[in-house]
């Protein structure tokens, strides 16, 4: 513990306490100053915490420690990583008592198997949330059961829930041998905006796809990580503009390699896009894959849509893979 004069610290702020506080991780605050006097004592008792414990060591030190004496309502960001600090964790608070929650992380984290998903409901509290970030199971112990991710997006899209909610991330380690995209059956389009300016879900099917844009018109990132599926056609139902940069990446699905259809839903769904970059693989032996790549070049090269935005297609061959991306990307803003 730091020896420091009793009468120096008298003549601090506490504005400059609070700043300096601010440096220090919620268990060197504790060990370092709780307990010097009643002064400090009220300082940190009101100070906003950023409580982290993704690292291996620092969450016993917390829970013995400084858990009992902390006030739910300074927690700002909280950050969870595996099953059983998340699972303990909320044993002890609920997710509703964090109400001036501006950032959760929760990795690692399995479902409830809870049909009237209560933990998830309690984000219609969390009204100040700006970042979210879950990821569903682990590589060694995956998650099967995607109800719970479907319910999470439908209410962030439908239900109004985390209105101030700036950055959503969402993923599911799945068992490989399930089919982990995500048909969100429930999701309504819509054409109310929503603040998300960062979004990120690993398994999309193209029709959900269409009804998430009109949504977002104030994203500058959306990122489809893992596959954007294919549904048996495109559909473009209602017209809007927004002003993103899109990255798909899909999995085995030449149909997606259609420049007349991308041609069609980027003119009427985006048509104020600067930014585009789609990434597919098929395997080397698939000759429909092949000539649909073939086909999507000779479009750009004749269309003045593609011609326009500079479109360029590229390929990309790993000697050890028996398969090949092909990429399709423009940048108006270059």
């Amino acid at each position: 513990m730091f020896n420091i004069n009793h009468s120096g610290i008298e003549l601090l702020s506490v504005e400059l306490w609070r700043e300096i506080f601010d440096y220090f991780d919620v268990n060197d605050l504790w060990y370092s100053f709780r307990g010097l006097n009643k002064q400090i004592d009220g300082i940190i008792d009101q100070v906003q915490l950023h409580l982290n414990f993704e690292k291996k060591s620092n969450y016993d030190y917390f829970i013995k420690n400084i858990l009992p004496s902390i006030n739910v309502v300074n927690i700002q960001s909280l950050k969870l990583r595996k099953e059983n600090k998340i699972k303990h964790f909320f044993s002890i608070y609920s997710l509703n008592s964090l109400v001036q929650l501006r950032l959760l992380s929760l990795d690692g984290i399995h479902s409830f198997n809870d049909n009237l998903f209560t933990f998830w409901n309690q984000l219609s509290s969390l009204k100040y949330l700006q970042s979210l970030k879950v990821i569903f199971g682990t590589n060694s112990h995956p998650n099967n059961d995607l109800k719970e991710k479907e319910f999470i997006i439908r209410s962030i899209f439908n239900q109004d829930f985390c209105p101030l909610l700036t950055c959503f991330i969402i993923k599911n380690k799945g068992n490989d041998n399930l089919n982990t995209e995500l048909p969100i059956r429930s999701l309504i389009q819509t054409t109310k905006m929503i603040n998300i300016n960062h979004l990120s879900i690993d398994n999309l099917t193209f029709n959900d796809l269409i009804k998430l844009l009109p949504a977002l018109q104030n994203t500058k990132l959306f990122c489809i990580n893992d596959e954007l599926s294919c549904n048996n056609k495109f559909c473009t139902q209602q017209t809007m503009t927004v002003e993103i940069p899109l990255m798909f990446e899909c999995k085995n699905w030449f149909h997606l390699l259609d420049a007349k259809k991308w041609e069609l839903l980027l003119s009427v769904q985006c048509s104020k896009l600067l930014e585009f970059e789609l990434v597919c693989n098929g395997d080397d032996d698939d000759n429909d894959y092949g000539k649909a790549g073939h086909d999507f070049e000779e479009e750009c090269r004749a269309t003045t849509f593609w011609i326009e935005r500079n479109a360029i297609i590229s390929y990309e061959f790993y000697s050890n893979d028996d398969f090949y991306y092909t990429i399709v990307k423009f940048n108006i803003g270059k």
